[in-house]
C-alpha cells in the first residue's frame, strides 16, 4: 500500500471502485467491481501511472452515512490522496464516491499545501472508458462541486423525508418502533382520514398472551403491571423485583432473566402510562417522553393504559426512594436501602462503596473475600452526624448565585416536578447541539472548506444553524420559566433544621444526595483512633467541588 523508496507519488494513482448492496428482486443492474477496476487500470495505463493500491467498498450510502459502520475504505483513499502519497485517484463514478457534499473534495481541488492532486471520474461510457471528469481541469471544478453537493442534497432529502414521516406517525399517536414494550402488543387499527377514506395504524394494546408455559401462567400484561407498579409501591426495589420474576421463571423481555435495569425502564416508559415514546436520549436506556410541536403528550393507546399517571408517578417516586412513606410494622419487607449514607461512602483504599455492616459502615471487600489496600470503617452514628452536619454548613454558606445552589436546585426540581424537569433538560441539550452546529460552521469557514467556489453554500447555512440556536433558546427560557422551584428553605439553618427533623430515612437519603455526590474516608492510622472527619474524609459536591 506504500509506494518503495525514491518512487514518485506524482506518478502513482489509486483506485476507488464501489457497489452498492442492491437485492437482485428490484432488478438493478450495476457494473461489478472487478469491472470498474478494470477500466480504472485501463485509464492508468492511458495516463501513464502506475496503479499503487485499489480501493474496494460494498454497500449503500446512507448506511455508510449514518449507520455506525464508517466508510473506511473511502476515507482512507481520501487520506492518502491528501497526504500527498499517490498523485491522483479514480473513481468510477461521482454519486458512488460521498454523499457528504463538496467539502470532501474541496480539498483535493484547493491543497493546502500547493501540491497538485487529481481526482478524476469516469465518464460512464461502456464502450469508451475515458475521462468524465478531471479536478485538475478548471472546467470541471465547478461541475464537480454542484455534482458533490446534488448527491449529499439527496441525501438529506431523504433522510428528512423520513425523519417527517416518524414525527408525523408519532405525533398522530401511531407507535413507529418495531416492538411494543413488554406487556404491550402492536394491533393495526383502521381509521378514516379527513376525506373518509380507510387507513390502517399502528396502536399498542395490552397484551394478553401468556407470560410463562402453563396454563394458569399470568399475561405478559398482569406481569408488566406488577413489575412497573404493584411490587415498586410495595417498597421492593428493582433488584428484589428481577430476584422475584426469575425465581417464578418469568421469562424477561428479552427472554433471558430479569434484571434490575430492566425493571427500571419498564417504572419510568411513558408508554405504559399510554404515552407515545421517542428515541434513546444521550446512550440512555430508557424512552422519553414524545410531545407534539404544541407541547402535548400524545397517546399510543388503543384500549386502556396499563397504568394511570398517578400509578405510574408513585411508582417512579416509590423506586426513587423519595415518596416519604414509612413501612408498616405488617407491611411487606423494604428491601431499599435504609442507612443514611449507603451508597454514598467511598472507601479510600480502593475507591469502592463502604456499606453497613455490623455497628458502621465498612468497606465491602474484605467481607467479601477480596483484597483493599486499606480498608476504611466508621462508626455509623459518627460518619452520619459529620457527613449531616458538613451538608447544614455547606448549604446555610451558600450565595443564592453559588453553582451548588444551582446544583440542589436541579435536583429538587427533577424530584418534585420531573415532567418539567424532563423539558428544562431536553431544551438544553437541544441548545447544546445547536450551538455545537454552530461552532462546527464557523471552525469550516476559518479552515478554509468555504472559500472559492463553495462560498455559496456559507450564508445559507450560517443562517439555519443561527435559526436553530435562537429557536433552542427560546425554548429553554420558557421551560425554564414554567419549572421555578423554591429551595430556600435548604439555605436557612433554621428551616432547614426543620425540614431534616420531619423527614423520615428515605427523604434525608435524598435530601444529603442534593448537594452531595460522595464522600470517600481514609482508614484511621491505627486501631482505637477517635473517627476524625476532617481529617479522613474528602466531600466532592455537587457542583463539582472537592474538599
Amino acid at each position: 500500500m506504500t509506494q518503495s523508496e525514491g518512487e514518485d507519488p506524482s506518478l502513482l494513482i489509486d483506485l476507488f471502485c464501489r457497489k452498492s448492496r442492491a437485492k437482485a428482486s428490484k432488478g438493478k443492474r450495476e457494473i461489478s467491481i472487478s469491472a470498474q477496476e478494470t477500466r480504472g487500470r485501463l485509464i492508468a495505463d492511458r495516463l501513464g501511472l502506475t496503479v499503487r493500491h485499489v480501493w474496494r467498498e460494498v454497500g449503500s450510502a446512507s448506511r455508510f452515512r449514518t449507520g455506525k459502520k464508517a466508510r473506511t475504505d473511502q476515507d482512507a483513499a481520501l487520506r492518502a490522496l491528501e497526504r500527498g502519497e499517490v498523485g491522483a485517484l479514480w473513481v468510477f463514478r461521482l454519486d458512488r464516491w460521498d454523499r457528504r457534499g463538496a467539502g470532501a473534495i474541496l480539498r483535493i481541488i484547493e491543497p493546502a499545501d500547493g501540491r497538485p492532486r487529481r481526482i478524476l471520474f469516469d465518464n460512464g461510457d461502456p464502450d469508451n472508458p475515458g475521462v468524465g471528469l478531471d479536478s485538475s481541469n478548471p472546467r470541471d471544478r465547478k461541475e464537480l462541486i454542484r455534482r458533490a453537493e446534488d448527491a449529499r442534497e439527496e441525501t438529506e432529502v431523504l433522510s428528512e423525508r423520513v425523519r417527517n414521516t416518524k414525527t408525523h406517525q408519532r405525533a398522530n399517536g401511531e407507535w413507529v418502533n418495531h416492538s411494543a414494550p413488554y406487556g404491550l402488543k402492536v394491533v393495526l387499527v383502521e381509521v378514516e382520514d379527513e376525506d373518509g377514506d380507510l387507513l390502517v395504524e399502528r396502536k399498542l394494546a395490552l397484551d394478553d398472551a401468556p407470560a410463562a408455559q402453563g396454563a394458569d401462567a399470568p399475561s405478559k400484561a398482569n406481569i408488566a403491571f406488577k413489575v412497573a407498579y404493584e411490587l415498586p409501591v410495595q417498597k421492593e426495589s428493582g433488584r428484589a423485583i428481577a430476584q422475584a420474576m426469575n425465581r417464578a421463571h418469568i421469562p424477561s423481555p428479552s427472554g433471558g432473566e430479569w434484571a434490575h435495569a430492566t425493571v427500571r425502564d419498564m417504572v419510568r416508559n411513558p408508554a405504559y402510562a399510554g404515552w407515545q415514546t421517542t428515541g434513546r436520549q444521550d446512550g440512555r436506556s430508557r424512552r422519553v417522553l414524545f410531545r407534539d410541536e404544541a407541547g402535548r403528550r400524545v397517546s399510543v393507546m388503543h384500549g386502556p393504559a396499563l397504568l394511570t399517571d398517578e400509578q405510574q408517578t408513585e411508582a417512579i417516586a416509590a423506586m426513587r426512594g423519595t415518596d416519604g412513606r414509612g413501612v408498616s410494622s405488617a407491611g411487606p419487607h423494604d428491601t431499599r436501602a435504609k442507612y443514611l449514607l449507603t451508597g454514598l461512602l467511598m472507601c479510600g483504599g480502593c475507591g469502592g462503596p463502604m456499606s453497613f455492616s455490623g455497628t458502621g459502615y465498612r468497606c465491602w471487600k474484605p467481607a467479601a473475600g477480596k483484597t483493599c489496600p486499606a480498608p476504611a470503617s466508621v462508626v455509623r452514628h459518627l460518619a452520619d452526624a459529620f457527613v449531616h452536619h458538613r451538608w447544614e454548613a455547606r448549604l446555610a454558606g451558600a450565595e443564592p448565585d453559588d453553582p451548588l445552589v444551582y446544583a440542589v436546585a436541579e435536583r429538587w426540581a427533577a424530584r418534585v416536578q420531573p415532567v418539567a424537569t424532563e423539558e428544562s433538560r431536553a431544551a438544553l441539550e437541544a441548545l447544546t447541539a445547536a450551538e455545537k452546529a454552530l461552532s462546527r460552521v464557523w471552525a469550516d469557514r476559518k479552515a478554509g472548506l468555504y472559500e472559492g467556489p463553495s462560498e455559496a453554500f456559507f450564508a445559507p447555512a450560517l443562517r439555519e444553524v443561527t435559526e436553530d440556536v435562537v429557536a433552542a433558546k427560546k425554548r429553554v427560557e420558557a421551560t425554564t420559566a414554567r419549572r421555578g422551584v423554591d429551595v430556600s428553605f435548604l439555605l436557612d439553618p433554621a428551616m432547614c433544621e426543620g425540614a431534616w427533623e420531619a423527614a423520615d430515612g428515605q427523604l434525608r437519603r435524598t435530601l444529603l444526595r442534593l448537594a452531595i455526590d460522595s464522600v470517600t474516608v481514609t482508614k484511621a492510622r491505627s486501631r482505637g483512633v477517635m473517627f476524625d472527619g476532617w481529617k479522613q474524609t474528602r466531600f466532592k459536591w455537587a457542583d463539582g467541588e472537592e474538599d
